[in-house]
């Protein structure tokens, strides 16, 4: 059964109930009413004939006739006759009925002491009837329905009738109503995924629920959300591997060009084949970045990180860079702010090693000869602050936004070796430590690489 189904059949089967549970609840306060009235006016019926009859006793019909009238004004009067044996009639000139009088003089004779019919005799010996209207009934009158409908000639039954069916009608309407406004949105979102499963990247659904404002809106934003973040991966994926089929392009021919020229002179063999090396370590590390940035970007499990003393970690890595720096005639500067030689940050080491290696690398590789590379450390109440500072030409400020993507390269680095891959891979191994890293042009020339890595506790104190 689908969906819609049962969810229609079960507001249906509840609507249904509600009505039958909703009459008989109804008509079982309408007989509780019913029966109290009946039991209040049958006592006050009694009293009044049993007054009527001491009144009797003592004045004779006069006094039985005083009493009646002096509950002239209660309605109760007009159910208590007091009938003259001889002339079978209502001592006040009411219509009564005379099977009805005998009736009820068979039965004040049958039973002598009710409460309901009785026989007196006045002192010379004159027979009285006193009884109630419906002596002889037990029956509960039910009060006038609610369920009435004015001018039809019908029985009440059928006024009761022609209503509820008509309840159950509009409720069977909300029903259905109620049930297409839970499904429609989901057949929206299952057709939504089926189109993005056949490849339509662009399937967007939550402008067909601009009108609700419920949790079915919020899962079609939601999957709108899924939907942009599957169209953005496919489209990087897509890009790195145009340009990993192109990056690897260039090499390969230049290795099939070098094959050829082996071949073609033997004599400089030894020449060629140290080219041929070249190639094949550039390749070598085109692939391990590759790997690395794939494992960045696609793996789930989160970098294992001990406690790392930062004053340590920078002054090593400083040393280690100084002979590229030396070769190169340039400065390598570590400068130190307010940072305790304790410090420390929960890091995976190697990662956040290279993450640095890569900018200083950059920087030094973008710099003239006889310039000055700055490594700055400080912090604020927050976090550990890292700049990396060179005296090269700088980025154009349309570009900076887009030098942490992969292979992609600035007017500034077009001829420059490299594989294009080292800033985006920073930039993944900074989100794993939930840092930020910012690139802004410095005057009055060069480039500064901001880390921002947020202060943590100790992972022995975490624990």
């Amino acid at each position: 059964m689908k969906l819609f189904q049962r969810i229609f059949a079960t507001f249906c089967a509840v609507i249904i109930c509600a009505i039958f549970v909703a009459s008989f609840s109804f008509w079982l306060v309408q007989n509780t009413i019913a029966e109290n009235q009946f039991q209040q006016r049958r006592t006050i019926e009694t009293t009044l004939m049993g007054s009527a009859i001491s009144a009797f006793k003592v004045r004779g019909e006069q006094g039985a006739r005083e009493i009646l009238n002096e509950w002239r004004d209660n309605p109760v009067s007009e159910n208590v006759f007091v009938i003259s044996g001889d002339l079978l009639q209502d001592i006040l000139e009411r219509p009564i009925d005379e099977q009805t009088i005998h009736t009820a003089r068979e039965f004040a004779l049958e039973n002598p002491d009710s409460h309901l019919a009785h026989i007196e005799f006045d002192r010379w010996g004159e027979e009285y009837l006193f009884f109630i209207r419906n002596w002889d009934s037990q029956q509960i009158q039910r009060l006038p329905s609610p369920l009435f409908i004015p001018g039809l000639e019908l029985a009440p039954i059928w006024h009761e009738f022609i209503i509820l069916t008509f309840i159950i009608l509009v409720g069977l309407l909300l029903a259905y109503i109620l049930t297409n406004n839970i499904t429609k949105p989901i057949k929206i979102l299952g057709s939504g995924m089926n189109r993005l499963a056949a490849g339509d990247l662009e399937t967007r659904i939550a402008q067909q629920m601009n009108d609700r404002d419920d949790e079915l809106s919020h899962l079609a934003a939601q999957f709108d959300k899924m939907a942009a973040q599957l169209q953005q991966l496919v489209s990087k994926e897509r890009h790195l591997l145009h340009h990993v089929s192109h990056e690897m392009r260039s090499p390969l021919a230049r290795m099939q060009a070098i094959v050829g020229l082996i071949q073609a002179q033997p004599h400089k063999q030894e020449q060629y084949i140290k080219r041929l090396e070249g190639e094949l370590t550039r390749m070598d590390t085109l692939v391990g970045e590759l790997l690395t940035l794939s494992r960045l970007e696609t793996s789930n499990v989160p970098l294992e990180k001990d406690n790392l003393t930062l004053v340590p970690f920078f002054t090593q890595l400083v040393e280690d860079s100084q002979a590229v720096a030396q070769q190169n005639n340039q400065k390598l500067l570590l400068q130190i702010e307010k940072v305790a030689d304790t410090a420390s940050f929960p890091a995976n080491e190697g990662f956040l090693y290279r993450a640095f290696d890569n900018v200083i690398r950059n920087a030094m590789a973008y710099s003239p000869e006889g310039s000055t590379i700055t490594v700055k450390l400080y912090q604020d109440s927050k976090n550990w602050l890292v700049d990396v500072t060179d005296n090269g030409a700088g980025v154009d400020e349309m570009q900076l936004p887009h030098i942490f993507t992969a292979f992609y390269r600035a007017d500034s680095s077009a001829h420059k070796p490299g594989t294009g891959l080292g800033l985006a891979i920073t930039k993944h191994i900074i989100n794993q430590h939930s840092g930020k890293i910012i690139a802004e042009n410095v005057k009055p020339n060069g480039l500064r690489i901001r880390f921002i890595l947020p202060k943590q506790k100790k992972l022995a104190e975490s624990k």
